[in-house]
């Protein structure tokens, strides 16, 4: 007599458990993954502090880029060799809240390509790293090319509100495209602020506008779109 044996689904996916259980992690494989996740990290580093378009450069934040990145390496080196983990890890991140608030969106994209960087790189597809890098960069590069806004600076002007300085400061200003971008009156000061345009750094101009008279002082900065008054 033939006794045939029964398979049930539940050996199945023991058998399948058991395929699946972590293995050793080769420490020159780990050691690797880190050094590749640190370079291209600090790649990430210089991309963002060469193409930065904020008004106060954070460098605690780049830092931060470049530990992210070997971070998220080591995560997905660690759950790629067991799925129990793999599953305990998804289900710890996802009770995981960031309070800090990212107010410039060129922030968050540097912040994925962080993560997606260690993420390539933990999963040894260390070639798309290193060529997204590269690509990223060079499209960061032309694309503030294209802009040019390097010589854009905002104009923020107190003077008296009775008196008819605001006419002869734009008649002054004619030459630098001034845009009006706010207009403070208080008890009889007012604030304004202008977008102008110069080709150099022309220091002589705020001289030239405090020398008016009624005019109490006058500050320029660089304006690259996210100065907020």
């Amino acid at each position: 007599m033939i006794y045939y044996d029964t398979i049930t689904f539940t050996d199945i996916f023991k058998k399948s458990i058991l395929k699946l259980m972590p293995e050793a992690i080769d420490p020159l494989v780990l050691f690797l993954t880190i050094a590749i996740a640190f370079l291209v990290g600090l790649g990430i580093f210089f991309v963002y502090r060469k193409n930065f378009l904020g008004v106060v450069y954070d460098h605690s934040f780049n830092i931060s880029l470049v530990i992210m990145t070997m971070l998220t390496a080591v995560i997905i080196v660690t759950i790629s060799t067991n799925i129990t983990l793999s599953l305990g890890m998804v289900g710890a991140l996802s009770i995981v809240r960031y309070r800090t608030a990212v107010k410039n969106p060129l922030d968050l994209m540097f912040m994925f390509w962080a993560i997606a960087s260690g993420i390539a790189i933990g999963a040894q597809f260390y070639y798309i790293a290193v060529i997204t890098l590269f690509l990223v960069a060079l499209a960061l590069s032309a694309l503030r090319r294209i802009r040019n806004d390097d010589h854009l600076y905002l104009l923020i002007i107190n003077y008296d509100a009775d008196s008819d300085l605001e006419e002869n400061i734009l008649r002054q200003l004619e030459k630098r495209r001034p845009k009006l971008r706010s207009k403070i009156v208080k008890k009889g000061m007012c604030e304004l602020t202008l977008e102008v345009y110069l080709k150099t750094e022309n220091i002589n101009l705020t001289s030239e506008i405090s020398a008016l008279n009624g005019v109490k002082d006058v500050t320029l900065v660089q304006y690259r779109g996210s100065y907020e008054i």
